[in-house]
């Protein structure tokens, strides 16, 4: 968060406010809530959800993700998932 706020390529940022909807392993419709949707200096809207690189692998997150690519497409949003892998 301090990077966002220090950084000057970006220019607004917010924290789970945007709304994804997704089917789960369940088959039921839940909602899923991005860490962060970042807006940058060169116009660019990128959605950010941070995890453990060990749950990359879990089936509910592929499924959100997966979700989430999608929704970010047709809006023209980039999705990223950050680990520690790319933080530090």
């Amino acid at each position: 968060m301090l990077y966002c706020d220090r950084s000057p390529k970006i220019v607004q940022w917010s924290s789970e406010e945007l709304h994804i909807p997704y089917t789960g392993p369940d088959d039921r419709v839940h909602n899923y809530y991005p860490d962060f949707v970042v807006k940058t200096h060169d116009g660019r809207t990128i959605v950010v959800e941070i995890k453990p690189a060990y749950q990359k692998s879990w089936r509910v997150n592929k499924t959100k993700w997966k979700s989430a690519r999608s929704f970010c497409s047709a809006l023209g949003y980039e999705f990223r998932v950050l680990t520690e892998k790319e933080l530090f």
